[in-house]
């Protein structure tokens, strides 16, 4: 592994295109498409803000990661630990400076909610229960948020900023009971730590049924049509149904990883299930 390419791989490619195509979708929700400009701000202040996040976790992680996930590039050895610390400075402070460039409520979102709960994260929010889980829910569906004030109709992604925070919540509670055992190891207070394997099942099962009522409630209300009702049914519902189905069937740390995997991948279909609200039949 090549050290550019284990530094690539640190800042999760994947996770930054997801920032990425959130901008886009918020962008293309508009009722008149944003200038240029200010999607491109955006973009760069929401990738860097994503990997300098990502390289600061690692960073805190690293013993954690030395047994639940030996082959990421700090725990590997791969790149000095020092590199993912150095990393996160260099790209919040590219974020802030982009930030900068986009309005106000842009810049209090994304310098004084997102940054500082991004930094705080490891070292202070992730071991207590639950709240860990809800500041990673809220700093991703800020992403929505963000953009939406910088490109002047905050008030339209309130409900993209609620189907991104709960199913980024779903997600973490599982992430917790895979990540048993690092956890364990080296004390960090989760969930699945504190209450036990069993319980943080049940409390996954229960997010997630709410969550499958949520992602529905947006045609309930009527703020989504038709076109957001089909998607979002066979695009996340489906998927949501059988990852409640296989933790019943499988309420082990394996288990919830194979979930984490999919519900990885189903946060595209709930993207794209908001970008085809937009047209109704």
């Amino acid at each position: 592994m090549t050290t550019l390419y284990a530094a690539i791989k640190m800042l999760r490619p994947i996770n930054l295109v997801l920032g990425a195509l959130a901008v886009l979708i918020t962008a293309a929700l508009m009722p008149v498409w944003p200038p240029w400009n200010a999607i491109a701000w955006a973009i760069a202040t929401v990738l860097p803000f994503n990997a300098a996040a990502n390289a600061l976790n690692d960073y805190f992680d690293y013993p954690i990661d030395k047994v639940n996930r030996p082959t990421r590039p700090l725990a590997s050895g791969v790149l000095p630990r020092e590199t993912g610390w150095v990393l996160a400075v260099a790209l919040f402070v590219a974020g802030a400076v982009a930030a900068f460039q986009l309005p106000p409520t842009a810049q209090i979102i994304a310098l004084g909610i997102a940054l500082p709960l991004m930094v705080l994260y490891t070292p202070l929010f992730k071991g207590l229960p639950l709240v860990g889980n809800a500041v990673v829910a809220i700093i991703l569906g800020l992403a929505f948020l963000f953009a939406g004030a910088a490109f002047g109709n905050l008030e339209l992604m309130w409900t993209p900023f609620g189907l991104a925070a709960g199913f980024t919540l779903v997600r973490e509670v599982v992430k917790d009971i895979e990540d048993l055992a690092g956890d364990t190891r080296v004390g960090v207070g989760t969930l699945a730590v504190r209450w036990g394997v069993p319980t943080s099942i049940k409390v996954a099962q229960i997010l997630t049924l709410l969550l499958m009522f949520g992602c529905l409630l947006p045609y309930i209300i009527t703020v989504y049509g038709t076109t957001y009702l089909v998607a979002v049914t066979i695009g996340v519902e489906l998927p949501l149904l059988y990852s409640l189905i296989y933790l019943v069937k499988h309420p082990n740390p394996a288990g919830a990883g194979w979930v984490a995997k999919v519900l990885k991948v189903d946060i595209l279909a709930g993207l794209l299930a908001i970008y085809l609200s937009k047209f109704e039949f």
